[in-house]
């Protein structure tokens, strides 16, 4: 995450941007909230402990080796075996999950929709949604394994749609799906049914018109239109449960910014797809997906999963969570108006706001989780 703001700082592509950002913070994060979460949804434990740590090392040498290609020509037997190491990672967490949830649905099917989440239509809904984000993860990892090897198994497939199958597809659909759950958990509040279904309906549908279409044909316009109202129902869940909740809490804000955010990036993304391609729209649009929708929502969550505030250590309070997420956000507000502005200067203030609350979050994050094992 850190380095993602520095990537903003050295001026680097968008599109290394956005797959450095995405392979090397977002979907790390993103898995380990699957290997959390999923598991317990189903009453059990992660049942190989051990393959999460293989899958963490052989992805994030893989990705090394894939930004690497984005930014100098690599040979390509190089760049193949990155997409491999990548895609060998992606198998050990399907093969983790697999193991863990496959023998409990078989013992007892009805495991999943037991939920003390009302209305149980809702849960169910969600939970059903669950396997879309697995598959579209698959089906991003065979089209990155098809374009580093010049092998058409799912044709035209381009780098930008393979990272929109596992931006949209996986790590968004996942936050929603989960998140509907999650809302109710930690807040008691129950979001009104239409924008639940209409943020899970939408999330389901979209990725396979955006990725599948990248920048071709009405079936790319159309797609981006349902990513967007799946995306501003997602901000009505997160703003109603925000307003009617009693449990103020900071994970909240992080949450309910990254909605905010989340739905300026996909206007703008809507926008360029319907008017045409605009370069300072899609700059726009990167940073306030990948730092402001997917990372404030995870930071989000994780404060809630991990109260700080609780900590034994230096900088253990709510106040210093609220001001990450707060330096976060304002940076990244910045680097979303910069290219309108014409003024770098305000991007680069961006993401040195960036670096800070990052690294902040970084800091405070890693001390409760040693606290955590330490106890």
């Amino acid at each position: 995450m850190v380095g993602l703001q520095t990537t903003y700082l050295l001026d680097w592509p968008i599109r290394s941007i956005g797959l450095f950002g995405l392979l090397g913070a977002v979907l790390p994060m993103t898995f380990g909230m699957a290997y959390l979460l999923l598991p317990a949804y189903v009453g059990t434990t992660l049942a190989t402990p051990r393959l999460p740590g293989v899958h963490l090392v052989i992805s994030y040498a893989g990705a090394a080796v894939l930004v690497a290609g984005q930014l100098t020509t690599l040979p390509r037997p190089l760049v193949t075996a990155g997409a491999s190491l990548w895609s060998l990672g992606v198998a050990c967490f399907l093969a983790a999950l697999g193991a863990t949830i496959v023998p409990v649905l078989r013992a007892d099917p009805s495991v999943v929709i037991r939920s003390r989440d009302r209305p149980q239509r809702s849960t169910r809904a969600a939970t059903a949604t669950v396997p879309f984000a697995i598959l579209y993860l698959a089906i991003g990892t065979i089209a990155l394994l098809a374009r580093a090897s010049s092998i058409p198994v799912i044709p035209a497939t381009s780098i930008p749609g393979v990272v929109h199958f596992y931006a949209v597809g996986f790590a968004a659909l996942l936050i929603i799906s989960l998140g509907t759950r999650l809302l109710v958990g930690f807040f008691h509040v129950v979001p009104p049914r239409p924008l639940t279904w209409g943020a899970l309906g939408g999330g389901v549908v979209a990725p396979a018109l955006i990725a599948g279409s990248f920048w071709r044909g009405p079936l790319f316009q159309v797609g981006a239109v349902v990513l967007s109202f799946s995306v501003i129902c997602y901000l009505g869940m997160v703003a109603i449960v925000a307003v009617r909740t009693d449990r103020r809490r900071v994970g909240l804000l992080g949450v309910l910014a990254g909605a905010f955010a989340g739905a300026g990036g996909v206007f703008v993304a809507a926008t360029v797809a319907i008017s045409g391609e605009d370069a300072w729209l899609l700059e726009a649009h990167v940073p306030l997906v990948l730092d402001g929708f997917l990372l404030l929502t995870i930071i989000g969550y994780a404060y809630e999963f991990f109260p700080i505030g609780t900590g034994q250590f230096t900088g253990a309070s709510d106040r210093i969570g609220l001001a990450t997420l707060v330096t976060l956000g304002f940076g990244v507000v910045l680097r979303a108006v910069e290219p309108l502005l014409g003024a770098p200067v305000v991007g680069d203030v961006g993401a040195t706001l960036g670096i800070v609350g990052t690294s902040i979050y970084a800091y405070v994050l890693t001390r409760r989780l040693v606290g955590i094992h330490a106890g």
